[in-house]
């Protein structure tokens, strides 16, 4: 027997088949991978930076926030000293304590008061110090001068604030050129970089200084020369930079570099602040540079992503990139060996399983209880299935041929019209509307609508699901009803009470328009819940509701605000002789007696009525002021009106 001989040629030719779509599957793979890393490193590193962008603005306005904040307390301390004929060490750590200064403010030095002494005066100022009881009093450091400067009081008085105590500021050139630009110019001005006097050879750290002069009272203060002639010295504060920061931005430099610069200038002589010292220099790091005036000094703000903060996410969506781009390279392949064999048995199953297709999607479709339509490119309704007639109550193939427009009144048209025009233009579509169905029958509907298209690509039509919402809306209107009112009264409730308040608080605040509150108290009232039931209480809460409803305008409210507490907001009242009028109106008509299905019922208002601004311009302290009143009334006897006294103020009636 013959055995058959291999062709070589057909091995080679199958070779190739195989071997070709698979080399050129691997390139089109390596290309798509290589594609793909691009785009997600431009799109990390344009995340980045407009994190750092973020950052470094929010950053920046928290330091010059801070640096306000210091500025206002040093604007406190020379109003100490503006309202008072001398200010002893007392007063000053008095006030200094009051002020809280590491809790409120961390990372301050401390607040402290530097006497300006002109030569002439050095001995007469000595001997005044030493006779006040500092007996070796003395001002450092030593030698002639024109003038002097000394640090008489700084609060708190630590161990290390304690070095800096009759230190001469004026004598080192960059504390005076700060000093003597807050005595020329009357503001707060800050010094560069020093090293402070508080400092030992431990934990040092760089040292800025901010000064705010303070004058004589009886002296004029319009030009340098009057300034200069009226000074008495400076309030200031230190600041040691790495505690000034930490106290500023706490702990949310993890994945920043921050460094600031004085002068302006990214020079390491000049160099305030380092939040990460140790980190080696990197060159390609995402850096942002923000230049700040604070205070007479130009500060440099230098930010820089560090290694750390690089995104896990991006590495995890390049290997996820990796392994679908071998997936599909995978897929491609297997369904190239078997597309041959295959082929055949396929389009001969796709005509079944179209026929098949077409009547279960024709089932679907008419036993649907949503309402589904097929529109043609020129907005006509093609089909509407059963669901949707039985949804407007309309007989079967009324909506055929009608323009879609017409499914819903004029008032709501152009929704309907904005969507068949955005599915025509072939985009996908999901929106309320509300349908006009047989006579008074209006329908909320969720539309969900996808255009049609054929072969090339071409809009053909529109096909539009439309499920009936209209209880769920309905629901949701309720809910959000209870939400902001009382369920027994119908009255605004605590919560929508307090949302307009803050708004009339805002426009009182703008406009400068004053505005009155009533808290009424009903008195008795629990009388008649525990003598006639809490059935016979509702009813006195709903009428007695009515009754105050009817003494107000529109543009008031009225609002429940818990049990038999009621609060009215006048907003137009700008007097309280027009508010007590207002209460005065409610208390009589709340006097009146309840005629019950179980009998009559009296009883009466305790009211207590605040104006805003005059009682207060905060929304907590008016409702509670507006409470105190009421109490005021109720201790008065009840029955009767009380405006609010402030117990502070003895000229208050």
């Amino acid at each position: 027997m013959n055995t058959p001989t291999p062709d070589p040629t057909a091995d080679t030719r199958y070779l190739w088949q195989i071997a070709l779509p698979v080399l050129s599957a691997t390139v089109l793979a390596a290309l798509a991978f290589w594609a793909v890393w691009q785009e997600i490193e431009r799109r990390r590193i344009e995340r980045a930076a407009a994190q750092l962008e973020f950052d470094a603005r929010d950053l920046t306005q928290k330091v010059e926030q801070r640096m306000r904040a210091h500025r206002q307390v040093l604007r406190g301390a020379r109003a100490l000293f503006n309202a008072s004929d001398e200010v002893t060490v007392e007063d000053w750590t008095a006030y200094v304590v009051a002020l809280s200064l590491h809790e409120d403010f961390p990372g301050i030095q401390g607040v402290g008061f530097s006497r300006h002494v002109p030569a002439a005066e050095l001995e007469d100022h000595i001997r005044a110090m030493r006779k006040a009881g500092v007996s070796d009093y003395a001002i450092r450091p030593s030698g002639q001068r024109p003038e002097y400067s000394s640090i008489v009081y700084l609060t708190p008085l630590d161990w290390r604030n304690r070095r800096a105590l009759h230190f001469d500021m004026m004598s080192e050139p960059v504390r005076r050129e700060a000093m003597n630009r807050a005595r020329l110019s009357g503001e707060a001005a800050l010094s560069g970089k020093v090293r402070l006097v508080q400092e030992t050879d431990q934990d040092t750290q760089t040292g800025v200084l901010l000064y705010l002069p303070t004058y004589r009272r009886e002296l004029p203060v319009d030009t340098d020369a009057e300034r200069a002639a009226a000074l008495i010295g400076w309030v200031y504060s230190p600041f040691r930079m790495r505690d000034l920061m930490r106290g500023t931005l706490g702990s949310n430099l993890h994945a920043l570099r921050l460094r600031i610069y004085d002068d302006g200038r990214d020079d390491p002589t000049a160099l305030l602040y380092d939040s990460h010292e140790d980190d080696p220099v990197r060159s390609a790091a995402l850096t942002r540079k923000v230049e700040r005036d604070i205070d007479g000094r130009r500060w440099l703000l230098v930010f820089e992503q560090r290694s750390e903060a690089a995104p896990d996410l991006d590495r995890w969506r390049t290997e996820l990139a990796l392994v679908v781009v071998f997936g599909i390279l995978v897929v491609t392949l297997a369904a190239g060996l078997g597309h041959s064999r295959r082929r055949a048995a396929q389009l001969a199953e796709l005509g079944r399983s179209l026929s098949r297709s077409e009547r279960m999607y024709a089932t679907l479709v008419n036993l649907s209880g949503e309402g589904i339509l097929s529109v043609d490119p020129g907005g006509r309704v093609e089909y509407a299935n059963p669901g949707l007639h039985r949804m407007l109550g309309l007989d079967d193939d009324t909506l055929t041929g009608r323009p879609i427009e017409t499914l819903t009144g004029d008032g709501h048209r152009h929704a309907v019209t904005a969507m068949s025009t955005a599915l025509l233009s072939g985009e996908s579509v999901r929106m309320e509307l509300t349908l006009q169905g047989h006579g008074d029958c209006a329908r909320v509907v969720l539309a969900s609508g996808v255009p049609r298209t054929d072969t090339d690509g071409q809009v053909t039509g529109a096909i539009v699901v439309l499920a009936d919402i209209s209880e769920r809306k309905a629901d949701e209107a309720r809910i959000a009803w209870l939400a902001t009112h009382d369920g027994l009264t119908g009255l605004p409730n605590r919560s929508l009470l307090t949302d307009r308040l803050k708004g009339t608080l805002i426009s009182s605040r703008r406009y400068r328009r004053p505005f009155c509150l009533l808290f009424v108290d009903l008195d008795h009232f629990k009388e008649v819940n525990d003598r006639m039931g809490h059935q016979a209480g509702d009813a006195v809460l709903i009428e007695a509701s009515r009754r105050m409803q009817a003494c107000l305008r529109a543009s008031d409210t009225l609002a429940r605000y818990g049990g038999d507490e009621f609060v009215a907001l006048l907003p137009e009242t700008d007097s309280l002789e027009s508010a007590c009028a207002v209460a005065e109106k409610i208390r009589s008509r709340l006097g009146a007696a309840f005629v019950l299905d179980t009998g009559r019922v009296q009883i009466s208002a305790s009211i207590g009525v605040v104006m805003c601004p005059e009682h207060g311009d905060d929304l907590e302290d008016l409702v509670c002021r507006a409470d105190e009143a009421m109490y005021g009334a109720k201790a008065d006897g009840r029955n009767t009106i009380a405006v609010w006294k402030n117990p502070d103020n003895k000229d208050n009636p």
